[in-house]
């Protein structure tokens, strides 16, 4: 699998932030939220990726937080199922404490948990979900 860091002064920038609009479906203050994204990757404080084979295209947009967790800020595409043991091994050799994501959508709640992702907290807008690298 091909995982390629999507920079911010790439000419078709703009075009790769488009693709990533549905992983805002359903999201509460979704516009605020894409724009946030968006704005993150143009100045350096997070980075978008695009992960891809024959069966795969996933497009992400992470950051480092504080602790030292990889926090992903957006994710869509296809073959997650696949893709997923690429970016927890991509991740973890970074030395991360841990992987957290946030969620709407309940599908995606179980696919992580597949993968050991556990459900750190529960809201009426969204799931947090945290995979623990340590000892991994």
């Amino acid at each position: 699998m091909r995982l390629q860091l999507m920079r911010p002064n790439r000419a078709d920038i703009h075009s790769q932030f488009l693709l990533l609009r549905p992983a805002f479906d359903r999201v509460q203050n979704a516009k605020t939220e894409y724009e946030f994204c968006c704005d993150a990757v143009k100045s350096k404080h997070a980075s978008l990726y695009h992960l891809q084979n024959k069966s795969v295209s996933v497009r992400f947009i992470g950051m480092v937080t504080p602790e030292n967790d990889y926090l992903i800020l957006a994710m869509t595409g296809r073959g997650l199922i696949h893709a997923a043991p690429t970016i927890i091994e991509a991740v973890k050799s970074q030395g991360y404490r841990s992987i957290k994501y946030h969620t709407v959508r309940q599908g995606m709640t179980r696919i992580l948990q597949r993968f050991g992702f556990s459900i750190l907290d529960t809201t009426t807008h969204d799931t947090v979900l945290s995979l623990s690298l340590e000892g991994l």
